[in-house]
């Protein structure tokens, strides 16, 4: 399977106060490039074979193939799917900024990942997180079926990104604004997402019947694809976990 590795983020906010790096990836994580753990583990798994790395010029890797960076997040995918040799089958994209990723739970994702869908998401479950990484802030979406945040971590129909790109960028420029987002999702289902009335099966369906899309979320067991590096706090946490390791 390729993959896509977004290491185009330039270092903003929080994180200038723990890195003087131009951008995210570049940042030192127990004396590495965090980007090359990502890399790292992508090399490792079993399921992968090429690897695309969008990033700037400092930022180049031997066995990997170079796509330019070109903005926000949706131009920099745009920019790694059309480095793809071909747009057929499923594609992995990763953000550079999760360090403790490794090949098993690359390998896992894989596995247990459907078929025949055009995005499958991981979500992980709000105990299991703290659990693990008790010191960790993270944002958790209530659902019927439980608390979860997201993973950095996804499968991806490149063919329908590009048919939905710009549908995708309409709803990423609302995300801050309930009264645009609820025109959008719909405001039924809004005050069930805020109630904690919406099911992960609803939540598929909506989404899917406003993007035309065919998407899952996947429960997984691994929090270390959610635990991204975006404030000093995280960054103090991936090292204290890496040196353990």
């Amino acid at each position: 399977m390729r993959s896509i590795v977004l290491a185009g983020q330039e270092n903003r906010g929080a994180l200038q106060n723990a890195s003087e790096e131009h951008y995210e990836a570049e940042i030192q994580v127990a004396g590495r490039p965090m980007v090359d753990y990502v890399l790292e583990a992508l090399m490792g798994a079993k399921g992968i074979d090429d690897i695309i790395l969008v990033a700037p010029d400092s930022i180049r890797r031997q066995g990997t193939i170079a796509a330019p960076v070109a903005g926000d997040i949706i131009a920099n995918l745009l920019s790694g799917i059309q480095a793809l040799p071909s747009l057929s089958g499923p594609v992995l994209v990763v953000t550079s900024d999760v360090p403790l990723l490794t090949p098993d739970m690359i390998d896992q994702f894989l596995n247990e990942a459907p078929r025949g869908v055009d995005v499958v998401y991981p979500i992980i479950e709000k105990g299991l997180t703290q659990n693990k990484f008790p010191d960790t802030k993270r944002t958790y979406v209530k659902l019927r079926d439980g608390s979860f945040t997201g993973g950095n971590i996804f499968l991806i129909n490149p063919v329908k990104f590009l048919e939905i790109q710009n549908d995708i960028k309409i709803l990423l420029d609302h995300r801050k604004s309930p009264i645009r987002l609820a025109r959008d999702i719909g405001i039924m289902t809004l005050i069930r997402l805020v109630m904690g009335n919406l099911s992960i099966g609803a939540a598929e369906r909506r989404v899917g019947s406003l993007l035309n899309i065919q998407g899952r979320a996947l429960i997984f067991p691994y929090p270390e694809v959610g635990v991204d590096v975006d404030k000093p706090q995280d960054l103090a946490l991936v090292e204290a976990v890496l040196g353990v390791r």
